[in-house]
Order: structure tokens, then C-alpha cells, then sequence
């Protein structure tokens, strides 16, 4: 019987207190045949918040199938009772933004390994022909190199090896035993150029006899003293090229008959010392010393014996020199007779001479350039 003005009658107005759940059980939600009708409404709510929210549902996932990029971003599972699903949806979101940034570098990676390559001598293939056809080209080299090289092995198994090995002489061993084969060999001359004079530094001349020829291994070979022959004398002598092997111009600096002579083989010239003569120093003035010395000496003047009044003549410092007939001394003016007078005599002391002596002890000068003393050896077949 259907119920009308249910709320009459009712100490309070709370409907849902009041009417029961008639539906099937819903373990799932704690909901029982029987609850009120609150209690299902609070069941329905208590469940639908969480799912709306995400907190309230955890995916049933195997954790075999969850890999480490997602595993990760999980929270740490202290009381597993499952993630929920904001949780892996989170975990999966980073973890895809992680394989997307991983992806970029690879793409950039490979947009670099695809770039033009310099193949040099690679064949068969372009710069732009991609990794694999430049590596496939690569290894097409890589074998054609190895099958020339083990034919080249095949070919080198008839040559001596360089280092000797047990068994298998080396070529030294060759070398040596030849060398020992020929007496010849031994003598220090077959390592020489001929006719060429070498800078010797030894200690002694102890492998030489007293004319300088070589004793023993050195035999034929000679000090450059001038003893034997065809043996140049270079003691205490430089070499100079000599001017005479070849046509072509000169440096002006060693020009034949500018300043330097013509070198002919085994011209020998040159002085340790050198005297300058007039013509070869600068040219130069010297300064000479002057003395005037004047001698003493007198001046001479009239006077008119008329004129009593003279004031030359009134002067102690003349003297009378000579007294002339008057018809013989007139006075200046023509009148009178006179007579003629000297001043005193005065000395300026003033003399001349002329001194320029020689100097100098016509001496000769070093004309020796730095050297470093050596023997000189030679080999004359």
C-alpha cells in the first residue's frame, strides 16, 4: 500500500532516516538489504568523492609489467595496497615527458650521424648516402684492404725480417755476416768519401804513425799535414771554397778581384798578422803646436831741437840716438834742425815653433778570426 503524507505524524522530518534500502546487497560499497536510506546515500558518496577525485581508485596493475622509467616516478610504497590512479597516471605522464626528451637527443643524434660525410677514399657511394651506405661502403673497403694485405703478408714471407727472430735471421745478421765476410769492410776508409777532409777530435793520435799515415783499421787514412801524398797541409789553416769549380756568378762579396783573390785548388794564403802601411790607414790631420817669440825692438821718431816746448822731448822716456847735421834732419813741418830719438826698448816675449813629431810602433795587428783547433783527416784510396 502506497504511502501518502509520510512525513505527517513524524517526530522529525528526516525522510531518509526513515525508508529503507530495498535493493540487492552492494558489497563493493558496504551497501546491505536493509540499511536507511542514508546510509546508502553516504556509502554512494563516501565512494564517488575519491573517484572523482582519482584518490580513490587504484588500477589492479602486475608491478612485473611496470618498467623503471614509470617506476621511478612512483611514490615509495610503504603499505602496498596498490597506487592509485593519479598516482600512475603522474608516474606515466613523466615518465613519457623523460621518453620524449630522450627521443629529441636521438633525433638530433641521428640528424647528425645522417649528415654529409667525407668519404675520401671510400667508394661507391655519395657523401649524402645516408650512415648505413657509407658504413656498408666503408666495410666494402675495409675487406678489399684486408684481402690486399694478406696477399702482401704471402709476398713478405720471401723477404729477410728486419729483427732476427729464433730461427730466422734478421737483417742485421746479414749485414754483419757479410761485412765479416769481406776484410775489406772492417777498414774505417770503406766508410769514408774520398778525398774529403773531416774535422778529427781524438784524443791521440795513437792510430797514426809519425808521418800521419793510419795503422791497422785506419789504414788509408792520413793526417792532413802535408806528409804524404796527395795529403793537403791544413795545420793551423782554414778552408775556403775555392772560386775556380764553377761558371756561374758570384755574390759581390766574394767576388775574385774585388778584395778577395781567385782560389784555385790548394791555393794556400793569408797572414796571422798584419802591418798597415801610409796608404792603408784612415785619412787623418794632426794638430800642431804654434810659439811666436818676437824679439825686442825699438821705435823710432824726429823732434824739431827749435821747439823747446815739444812734449815728446820733454818726456824722460826718450833718449837721444843720434845727433845728425841740421842740413841733414829737418823737422816734420820742414823748418829747423833736429835730431832723431828712441823710445825704450820693450819685449812682447811672443815666439813661434811648429812640433810634430811621429807616433806610433809601426807594429803589426791580429788578423786571426775565432777558431776551434781539430785534426783534419782524410782518405786517399
Amino acid at each position: 500500500m502506497s504511502c501518502s503524507n509520510c512525513f505527517n505524524g513524524c517526530a522529525e522530518t528526516i525522510s531518509d532516516q526513515c525508508i529503507k534500502y530495498t535493493g540487492i546487497n552492494v558489497p563493493e560499497l558496504g551497501i546491505l538489504h536493509g540499511d536507511s536510506l542514508l546510509s546508502v546515500e553516504n556509502a554512494i558518496v563516501n565512494f564517488l568523492v575519491p573517484v572523482l577525485n582519482g584518490t580513490g581508485i587504484k588500477p589492479i596493475i602486475d608491478n612485473n609489467i611496470i618498467c623503471n622509467v614509470v617506476s621511478k616516478y612512483l611514490p615509495t610504497c610503504t603499505q602496498c595496497t596498490g597506487f592509485t590512479l593519479n598516482e600512475v597516471l603522474t608516474a606515466i605522464i613523466k615518465a613519457t615527458c623523460d621518453l620524449q626528451d630522450q627521443i629529441d637527443l636521438i633525433v638530433a643524434d641521428i640528424a647528425e650521424i645522417n649528415a654529409d660525410y667525407t668519404l675520401g677514399c671510400v667508394t661507391g657511394v655519395t657523401s649524402s648516402g645516408g650512415t648505413h651506405n657509407v658504413l656498408q661502403a666503408t666495410i666494402n673497403k675495409l675487406c678489399a684492404i684486408n684481402t690486399t694485405l694478406n696477399a702482401l703478408i704471402l709476398q713478405l714471407n720471401s723477404y729477410v725480417p728486419i729483427l732476427a727472430s729464433p730461427g730466422h735471421p734478421g737483417v742485421n745478421d746479414y749485414i754483419e755476416a757479410y761485412i765479416n765476410s769481406d776484410p775489406t769492410f772492417t777498414l774505417y776508409s770503406s766508410r769514408m768519401i774520398p778525398y774529403v777532409a773531416v774535422p778529427y777530435f781524438a784524443p791521440s793520435l795513437s792510430n797514426f804513425d809519425a808521418s800521419g799515415a793510419g795503422l791497422g783499421n785506419y789504414a788509408r787514412i792520413f793526417l792532413c799535414n802535408g806528409q804524404n801524398p796527395g795529403v793537403p797541409d791544413l795545420r793551423g789553416r782554414t778552408l775556403v771554397g775555392a772560386t775556380t769549380m764553377s761558371a756561374a756568378a758570384f755574390n759581390p762579396v766574394v767576388q775574385p778581384g774585388g778584395g778577395n783573390p781567385t782560389y784555385s785548388l790548394n791555393t794556400t794564403t793569408g797572414a796571422n798578422q798584419i802591418t798597415l802601411g801610409v796608404t792603408q790607414i784612415p785619412s787623418h790631420t794632426h794638430v800642431a803646436t804654434t810659439t811666436i817669440v818676437d824679439p825686442k825692438h825699438r821705435h823710432n821718431f824726429s823732434d824739431d831741437t827749435t821747439d823747446p816746448t815739444n812734449s815728446l822731448r820733454a818726456n824722460n822716456d826718450i833718449i837721444p840716438l843720434v845727433t845728425v847735421p841740421s842740413a841733414a834732419q829737418i823737422s816734420a813741418d820742414g823748418t829747423g834742425t833736429g835730431m832723431i830719438y828712441q823710445t825704450s826698448e820693450s819685449s812682447t816675449n811672443i815666439s813661434v815653433s811648429v812640433s810634430n813629431s811621429d807616433i806610433g810602433g809601426n807594429l803589426p795587428h791580429s788578423n786571426i778570426q775565432p777558431v776551434h783547433a781539430c785534426y783534419y783527416i782524410i782518405y786517399i784510396p
